[in-house]
């Protein structure tokens, strides 16, 4: 079938190919000629170690980041360059009132340019039309010329976009030019959309938007791996804030990309497009790892130092260290923080024990033990009205909690999963209010609140005479809602019935005030002080026995060693 002799639909193929060929031919020696490639070096993997293609790779880096740099601001001159002549030919059009038609050299390149690109599309099309007719050539021909077609695809590719840009044409101005303009199916593709060239003219631009703050993003991660320590949060912010914007304009980019690549199918992808969306993909892994990995992971290496300066009775640098974990994870590390206020407290320090509490509360307000130990710190500054809200608020939230606890949920508040953590929390609220109310002139109040404690101290006692707790140490302050509360409870058995012993006091109305009060003195006096606070009160209950007077008399006490506190019966 190949010796046939050739028809006029084989010449008239023939023709088609061997004009299409020369179109080719001939755009390619009009467009400037490219550097040539650097000669193909043969190596075989095989014979080259790890260590010398990663020497070799990091000696070439320096030279590929010059080279990549270079090559960014050769575009961005070109683009520039081309802007301009673009804006000026413009300002000419506008300046004119008669029709402008541009002339000179660079008119005359880009009009050479423009009809040997569409001599290229006609021929190539006029192949096209003669494969496909029904009554065209013989089978032999026409996939001989359909081959040749397929293999020269890339070529037309490469040289029409090259044509596209170094002519700085416009794809709509070809489209316009044709007799019948192309469908979307068809093979000229690129001339389906109007300014498709212009839509990669900016690639490096972009690349270079992109590369900063991507790279910026993975050096500020990398320095907060390698400095936790207390400027960690204000590192993490900071890192936050430009690695967002880097996933931001990397995606944007990347999008970018990726759509031009749809909309210019078919030709080669830059090496722009494909850097900025690996750049995206590892910016956006970066900050997936930053948002769920490295917050908690800071927040437990802050812990773990800040629970080492508590050891070390270093507050300052455990206030430092906790903090920074709070503010990154609340919940649980707003307790640990806690533990920094009672330490401030047990050295002596209730103003700055006073701004960790509050801290504290602002990290995580369900934390009753803060509560708590703020408001006993109120109360000795005499702001009894803050305090006093303090309480009340802490024993709504246990309220709540007793609720919660019936349907199963022991999660509402940090350290209360059971009944008897309620109980201790509000025994510890009670005895404060309590406390509160006396020191502010509300005696009736006070006895109310405190007999409430008392009740509440008894079960508990009676809980660990039972078993049904195992500490037995008396702690002066508790300060980890999950820990046990009773050592520090037992330890307060003596404020207990020292305030109880000053409302009585207070209230002084008959016998059997009179009795209750002489009772709760004698409780102090042999009760056991576990701090110095405690030492002085039972002083004072000797004192006040040792009369054999009353609250009535005022215990006979009122003008010995200058005694200023005793109580009132004036109300």
């Amino acid at each position: 079938m190949d010796n046939l002799p050739p028809t006029d639909q084989t010449l008239d193929l023939s023709e088609a190919r061997v004009a299409y060929e020369a179109a080719l031919r001939d755009l390619e020696n009009a467009l400037p000629r490219p550097p040539q490639p650097p000669d193909t070096i043969a190596i075989d993997p095989a014979s080259v170690s790890w260590p010398e293609a990663i020497l070799r790779a990091v000696l070439w880096m320096p030279l590929l980041l010059v080279q990549s740099v270079l090559r960014i601001v050769n575009v961005i001159v070109k683009e520039g360059g081309d802007f301009l002549r673009d804006f000026k030919n413009r300002l000419i059009r506008f300046a004119y009132r008669e029709p402008v038609m541009p002339t000179g050299p660079e008119a005359d390149f880009r009009s050479d340019i423009r009809n040997l690109l569409l001599e290229v599309l006609w021929a190539r099309d006029h192949v096209q039309e003669a494969i496909e007719r029904h009554n065209g050539a013989s089978y032999a021909s026409k996939r001989q010329v359909l081959f040749f077609v397929m293999a020269n695809e890339a070529r037309l590719q490469t040289i029409g976009q090259e044509a596209l840009v170094l002519a700085n044409l416009d794809t709509g101005d070809l489209r316009d030019l044709q007799p019948t303009a192309p469908e979307s199916d068809r093979w000229w593709w690129f001339l389906n959309y109007p300014r498709a060239k212009r839509a990669r003219r900016m690639n490096a631009v972009w690349f270079g938007l992109a590369i900063i703050p991507a790279l910026a993003s993975l050096v500020l991660i990398t320095l907060l791996a390698q400095r936790l320590a207390i400027n960690g949060p204000d590192l993490l912010s900071g890192a936050s804030v430009v690695a967002q914007v880097g996933l931001g304009l990397g995606s944007i980019l990347a999008g970018r990309e990726l759509l031009n690549d749809l909309i210019l199918r078919g030709s080669r992808v830059s090496w722009e497009g494909r850097v900025t969306f690996l750049l995206t993909m590892l910016c956006l892994v970066v900050i997936v790892i930053f948002y769920f990995m490295a917050p908690p992971g800071a927040a437990m290496v802050y812990s773990v130092f800040g629970q080492r300066a508590i050891d070390a009775g270093n507050a300052a640098e455990a206030e430092l260290y906790l903090e920074s974990a709070a503010r990154l994870d609340p919940d649980p590390y707003a307790a640990s923080l806690l533990e920094v206020g009672c330490l401030y407290q047990t050295l002596g320090s209730p103003d700055r024990a006073q701004t960790v509490y509050e801290r504290v509360l602002e990290a995580d307000s369900r934390l009753v033990l803060a509560r708590f130990h703020l408001a006993e710190i109120y109360s000795d500054k005499g702001q009894y009205g803050t305090a006093l809200q303090l309480l009340e608020d802490g024993l709504n939230l246990l309220d709540v909690a007793r609720d919660e606890l019936q349907t199963g949920n022991s999660s509402f508040l940090p350290g209360v999963d059971n009944a008897a953590k309620a109980d201790q929390l509000e025994y510890l609220l009670r005895l404060a209010r309590g406390r509160a109310y006396l020191d502010s002139d509300a005696p009736e109040q006070a006895k109310a609140n405190l007999r409430d404690a008392e009740e509440l101290f008894k079960q508990i006692s009676t809980e660990q005479a039972n078993g049904a707790s195992t500490a037995t140490n008396h702690v002066e302050i508790s300060c980890d809602p999950d820990q046990n509360l009773v050592p520090n409870i037992l330890s307060t058995q003596l404020s207990l019935h020292y305030h109880l012993a000053r409302t009585y006091d207070a209230l002084c109305t008959d016998q059997a005030t009179i009795d209750a009060a002489k009772e709760e003195w004698r409780l102090v006096r042999n009760g056991i002080p576990s701090n110095s606070r405690q030492e002085a009160w039972r002083d004072d209950a000797v004192r006040r026995l040792s009369s054999n007077e009353t609250c009535e008399t005022r215990y006979g006490l009122e003008n010995i060693l200058g005694l200023t506190d005793m109580p009132s019966r004036d109300y």
